[in-house]
């Protein structure tokens, strides 16, 4: 199975513009130097400076006002202090490669980079991209629904299968219960021709692995219901022939394998359907069709009646986060609606929408090097993307201004 699709269970926290993979711990989160504090509160000379740099090296593409000139280019105003240093370091060290930050940030001294960051730092944020109709939106995230982008695709699954996976009719098998690697396998072998089912190879064959994970995914969430098939063999001989099963299925049919079904509680015609397609070679299965090559047609409906008998257990598969506890994760980073307090993580809110996008596809691919948001970014759908993006991007944009508080004087006794 696609290691990109087991790893889609894992979660984080949001953050874009890395350092690199190994580094983005240590660079990303260490302490405020002496240095970089001092451009929390610039001098009038630092800004002059960092204007200036402005100017000759990054205004072409982000604006002397820090507003990007094209899509796709993020905007740099308002931007936190320490986290463009930071990043511009990463880009003169090459650490960070993009041929043309590389290039403008090569010949700048520390210094320069400094005063560049603090000044884009102290400029207006930039407004929220408008939309089609002209203004900013702010859309809605609570109950956001995960599996958003699947549902056109689960229709067709319906009527066979239920809307949860538990199907009503009998010889259909129930979906849930079943780990989603299993479940792309299965429906991977009808495409292949190792299941012979002319109506699922067409209908598995439309849909990508991550789809059909996904698909896996909402069934095995799903509370599993034991069928009203029970058959008319006889449970108590099915059990004694359940013996040489259990090591892959559960002594009660339910499987603990990411790669192995649960049997418990599936409707009993469509098992014993499913055993006759290995013993006939209709199902291609070399280590199935030894399980069932020398029973007859009587034991395998005493199993199917002792596993359709049993009570499924839910496995143990998590739920995708909504787009709302998508959001609420990558606040505790970058604060609420995107606007950072700490000048360490970047503002996201108003952000350039297809900077923001591609930022977020470049961790899935893991061309942008960030363990951390190679972690989070993998689990994201499309949809998920989509509405990340829209929400930051239509928030709105606050700039920081940090106060040096003094020190306490001591209490004269």
């Amino acid at each position: 199975m696609n290691k990109a699709l087991q790893a889609m269970a894992v979660s984080a926290a949001l953050m874009l513009f890395p350092v690199t993979a190994s580094a983005q711990g240590s660079a990303t989160t260490q302490a405020i130097n002496s240095l970089e504090r001092s451009a929390l509160l610039p001098s009038r000379n630092m800004l002059d400076l960092g204007k200036n740099v402005a100017a000759r090296a990054c205004s072409d593409c982000h604006g002397i006002d820090g507003k990007s000139t094209a899509p796709g280019l993020p905007n740099l105003a308002g931007q936190r202090t320490v986290y463009l240093y930071r990043v511009l370091q990463a880009y003169q060290t090459r650490t960070r490669r993009i041929d043309s930050m590389n290039h403008a940030t090569g010949f700048l001294n520390d210094e320069a980079l400094l005063a560049v960051s603090a000044y884009y730092a102290s400029l207006i944020p930039a407004r929220p991209e408008p939309t089609e109709g002209g203004e900013p939106v702010q859309i809605e995230m609570d109950g956001a629904d995960p599996f958003a982008g699947i549902r056109d695709d689960m229709k067709k699954c319906v009527k066979c299968h239920g809307e949860d996976g538990n199907s009503s009719a009998s010889g259909m098998p129930n979906l849930s219960a079943q780990d989603a690697e299993y479940f792309v396998e299965s429906m991977q072998a009808y495409v292949d021709g190792g299941r012979n089912h002319k109506l699922m190879a067409k209908l598995a064959a439309g849909l990508s692995e991550e789809t059909l994970y996904r698909m896996g995914v909402f069934y095995a969430v799903q509370e599993p219901v034991r069928t009203a098939t029970m058959g008319d063999g006889n449970v108590d001989l099915g059990k004694e022939l359940a013996g040489p099963c259990a090591s892959c299925h559960g002594d009660d049919g339910n499987a603990s394998g990411a790669d192995m079904p649960t049997l418990a509680g599936q409707d009993a015609r469509y098992f014993s359907k499913a055993m006759l397609a290995y013993k006939t070679g209709k199902r291609n299965h070399e280590q199935m069709y030894g399980a069932v090559e020398f029973l007859s047609e009587a034991d395998i409906e005493n199993l199917a009646a002792f596993y359709a008998s049993q009570e499924p257990v839910r496995r143990n598969v998590r739920a995708p986060l909504t787009t709302s506890e998508w959001i609420e994760r990558c606040e505790r980073c970058h604060g609420a609606g995107g606007n950072s307090t700490d000048p360490r993580f970047p503002m996201l809110a108003g952000q350039d929408r297809n900077y923001l996008a591609s930022a977020l596809q470049a961790y899935i691919s893991k061309t942008r090097g960030n363990s951390t948001m190679h972690a989070m970014s993998t689990p994201l759908s499309e949809s998920d993307i989509e509405r990340i993006v829209e929400f930051f991007a239509a928030s709105e944009p606050k700039a920081v201004v940090y106060i040096e508080l003094p020190c306490e004087e001591p209490i004269d006794q």
